[in-house]
């Protein structure tokens, strides 16, 4: 969503989402099984269904990825120019922990750490049921 906001002056919060509408009938009809995974923190239930109404006709899976406060701490500040924007994520990861309603948003929930980002995009797609059946190669072929 993120990609979906480069513009300046913000518009505002509404804006990746309107964008994501307007280009989703592109995507379903160049590819209509199309799998689309969206790296994004929804604020809350309403959001979700903000999404929802975004994708049309999509079956909308949404899998938290955690690790350890601290851990997600370290993610979210390294990649900051200033102790002061590091300081507000740090605050906001506290935040986000202090939730009651990540088990209402969420399908399932995938652990991080200490897996490698492919572990986890592995385990993602094998919850999701998105991997590709497993292709059989010439030399494999030759063996049976």
């Amino acid at each position: 969503m993120d990609e979906l906001s480069l513009v300046h002056p913000y518009p505002g919060r509404w804006f990746p989402r309107e964008n994501l509408r307007a280009i989703w009938p592109n995507y379903v009809d160049a590819v209509p099984d199309i799998k689309l995974i969206i790296p994004m923190v929804f604020n809350d239930e309403e959001e979700v269904e903000l999404i929802r109404a975004a994708l049309p006709g999509a079956r909308l899976m949404i899998c938290e990825t955690t690790a350890p406060i601290a851990i997600l701490k370290k993610r979210v500040s390294d990649r900051e120019p200033t102790e002061e924007l590091a300081a507000a994520l740090r605050t906001w990861v506290d935040v986000y922990h202090a939730r009651s309603d990540h088990e209402r948003i969420r399908h399932f929930q995938v652990v991080t750490h200490p897996a490698t980002v492919d572990e986890t995009v592995r385990e993602i797609l094998d919850v999701t049921s998105w991997l590709p059946p497993a292709q059989v190669t010439s030399d494999s072929a030759r063996e049976v």
